[in-house]
């Protein structure tokens, strides 16, 4: 075959073959960490920095509740830097509130002990006391307004930037906290989540999952974010929490996002108990990956 022909050939040949497969989705992953405002354990500081090195690329958002600094004689720069250690350059610091008595009353609170998402009265000798209060349910909107920017400002001031990201303790998120976000110019939440995600860990008659079921009746794993007004968006912690699920359910949920086309997952873990429960997430990132890419699917870690 003359050589002209074999060239037009392999050029004919060439545009007949299927071009490889490229990705056509995408799906947006956010990994949040709760930081209760409780201790500051090395075990759970470690768990985090190793899995910042085995995941270098994926951003966490830090979600943290500025209890820790002013707990009885605690060193600040020192709580700062035991924080900071866990981080990397591109993450990003948002705010959490659970209602601990030292906080409210540090921001100027008159403080409460009910609605609460326990079952059992809680022991007020301890610092945790009122970390089961709901936020939206034992406050008010002006109480909730102002707690929110004493909280804020109590992260800007040991070193943090401004956050314009929130998860409520307890995920206890009503209209009332929602007007308290808006009036501190927050833009993204994270506190709606389906009660039935937490059922392994919480009793369906529970304080905690009848409030929640009340709070947010029509979630479900399956959500995707949506507008709570012109300039707050909700993300639903459509994937709970690690203490709440395990490797198996985060791969169900993953596969039932992709095959609804839904582009958004929100999951994560508490700081104070990583040490237990980061593994989760550590095993099924891999996995969640290769099935992205089987499905010609995207991942993209958020921050």
């Amino acid at each position: 075959m003359p050589q002209h022909l074999s060239r037009i050939l392999l050029i004919v040949l060439a545009l007949v073959q299927p071009l490889p497969a490229m990705a056509t989705d995408s799906m947006q992953l956010w990994v949040t960490v709760d930081w209760e405002g409780l201790s500051l354990e090395e075990d759970n500081l470690q768990a985090m920095r190793a899995f910042r090195e085995k995941f270098p690329y994926i951003p966490l958002l830090h979600l943290i509740n500025p209890a820790y600094f002013i707990q009885p004689g605690v060193n600040r720069a020192q709580i700062g830097s035991h924080i900071r250690s866990t981080f990397l350059a591109h993450d990003t610091v948002g705010l959490h509130v659970h209602a601990m008595r030292s906080l409210v009353e540090h921001c100027g609170i008159a403080f409460q002990t009910t609605p609460s998402i326990a079952d059992v009265q809680e022991d007020c000798t301890h610092t945790s006391c009122g970390y089961s209060v709901s936020l939206e349910y034992a406050y008010s909107q002006h109480e909730l307004t102002k707690l929110v920017a004493c909280s804020s400002e109590l992260l800007t001031t040991n070193g943090f930037q401004r956050p314009r990201h929130f998860r409520a303790g307890a995920w206890q998120f009503g209209p009332k906290l929602q007007a308290a976000l808006e009036a501190n110019r927050f833009v993204w939440d994270s506190s709606t989540i389906d009660a039935n995600l937490l059922t392994g860990r919480w009793h369906q008659d529970s304080s905690m999952i009848r409030l929640l079921k009340k709070l947010h009746p029509h979630s479900t794993p399956l959500a995707q974010p949506f507008a709570l007004s012109i300039n707050l968006m909700e993300y639903p912690d459509n994937a709970a929490l690690a203490d709440y699920t395990n490797t198996k359910a985060l791969l169900q949920l993953f596969e039932q996002l992709l095959n609804a086309h839904h582009s958004v997952m929100v999951l994560g873990f508490h700081q104070e108990t990583a040490a237990d429960y980061l593994i989760r997430l550590e095993r099924a990132i891999p996995h969640m990956e290769k099935l992205a890419r089987e499905k010609n699917v995207r991942i993209e870690w958020m921050h």
